[in-house]
């Protein structure tokens, strides 16, 4: 499963505690989401990746925190961290590049009684620009009409606009469940005209008041009163926040595995009328982008760790078609992104500050991407101490779907729970 710092080791017994209720020893929560997952509102619009809504609680219950503290996800996804930090009656800031992300993350935070569903468009005879993302996947008429949808939801108090899109976004992702592949996160488009999906306007609007009326009985079932969350959209090497304002970060880092998050959103970014083949702005900016950035773009780190200095040698001298040139570029500018954002948790945590992360390794061909590794090093190199891990294995991976790389032999790849804690000086 690979190494980690010296001096530390996997504790077994971390992974159970006692019940003093029962006398018995029960096994903890571990991060995995379960793949039926609905507690704190997973189900609503499921996002790839992230840890479950029950092991986020757990850790927070944890921790002890005064009514004061402030947790911090600074790769929020879709809310799971400032939904659990809001049942524990914490001050929560979740930040994310993702305008899909933001928006599913602020809805789960909405009380249903605030929450009106939007009737339907009056007009129902638009048809759609030649300009028009959706059509991507739409017949002119279906996009059309989506777009009245989402020019309408914009004008409205932001818990009904976040329903309505939540909305739109799952009756899009119906529609258009047949351009899905094996890979969970990569989106095909319509190839010709007899391919792309058509919907009469008045059965669209069903659908869409439908899946209304649906998540707002699912939020109504699941609220959760407590302190307020601010959402924000930002970069995680760019976080929009004081010094020294954070008391406990928990957060799930993308992982090196390029996974392209706007070509798995591409659907719901073209609702809010995002063409990501046209725009590469956003693609490009998300971390672990498969898009290398133009060079006026970038921004350089001054150096890495040891590891991850490794890893990029073992990248550049492997023997592929390419791994000197563009899977070398990838996975600097994902170290880049990375480093970037431990320069930016540090500054804004406070001294004596906690952080946890639950972090996947991977590989690059045969090479193996201690990830986790990685992340200790880079964090302690920014004046954060080890503290703990736990650590299991991952047994579904996208390796598995993807042919090609079966071809490398690889060993067990693990998910790790880090706890580090910034030092006071």
């Amino acid at each position: 499963m690979g190494q980690f710092p010296a001096g530390s080791r996997m504790n077994q017994e971390s992974l159970w505690h006692f019940d003093g209720d029962s006398g018995t020893q029960i096994r903890k929560l571990t991060p995995k989401r379960p793949q039926s997952d609905k507690a704190g509102l997973a189900d609503i619009f499921p996002y790839y990746a992230g840890f479950s809504f029950e092991w986020a609680k757990g850790q927070l219950r944890l921790e002890g925190f005064d009514e004061n503290a402030v947790v911090l996800d600074p790769w929020n996804g879709s809310g799971t961290t400032t939904l659990a930090a809001r049942v524990n009656d914490l001050k929560s800031v979740g930040v994310d590049l993702n305008p899909i992300a933001n928006i599913v993350a602020y809805l789960r935070l909405q009380d249903a009684d605030h929450m009106e569903p939007c009737a339907a468009p009056t007009a129902r005879s638009a048809r759609a620009s030649q300009h028009e993302p959706l059509l991507a996947w739409f017949s002119s008429r279906t996009a059309g009409r989506f777009r009245q949808w989402s020019r309408s939801l914009s004008k409205q108090p932001h818990s009904t606009s976040s329903l309505g899109y939540v909305a739109l976004f799952r009756v899009t992702r119906s529609l258009t469940k047949g351009f899905e592949g094996s890979n969970p996160t990569w989106v095909r488009r319509a190839s010709n005209s007899e391919d792309v999906v058509d919907v009469a306007s008045r059965d669209l609007d069903d659908l869409i008041v439908q899946e209304q009326r649906h998540v707002k009985d699912r939020v109504s079932e699941e609220s959760h009163p407590g302190c307020p969350a601010s959402i924000i959209r930002a970069s995680s090497a760019c976080l929009p926040m004081a010094e020294e304002s954070v008391d406990f970060i928990l957060s799930s880092p993308p992982y090196l595995t390029r996974i392209d998050y706007a070509v798995a959103y591409s659907r719901e970014l073209a609702i809010l009328g995002v063409d990501i083949s046209k725009d590469r702005s956003l693609r490009s900016s998300l971390m672990g982008t498969t898009l290398i950035r133009r060079r006026r773009d970038v921004i350089r780190q001054e150096g890495y760790g040891p590891k991850a200095s490794q890893l990029v040698e073992n990248i550049s001298k492997h023997d592929s078609k390419a791994s000197s040139g563009y899977y070398l570029k990838q996975a600097k500018q994902y170290l880049d992104d990375l480093t970037l954002s431990f320069d930016e948790l540090t500054r804004v945590s406070k001294r004596h500050a906690l952080m946890t992360l639950v972090v996947q390794d991977s590989y690059y061909k045969e090479v193996p991407i201690r990830l986790a590794e990685i992340c200790v090093e880079e964090a302690e190199r920014r004046g954060w101490s080890f503290i703990d891990w736990d650590q299991a294995e991952v047994t579904r991976l996208l390796t598995q779907v993807n042919t090609a790389a079966r071809a490398y032999p690889k060993g067990k790849v693990a998910e790790t729970v880090v706890t580090l804690r910034r030092k006071r000086s």
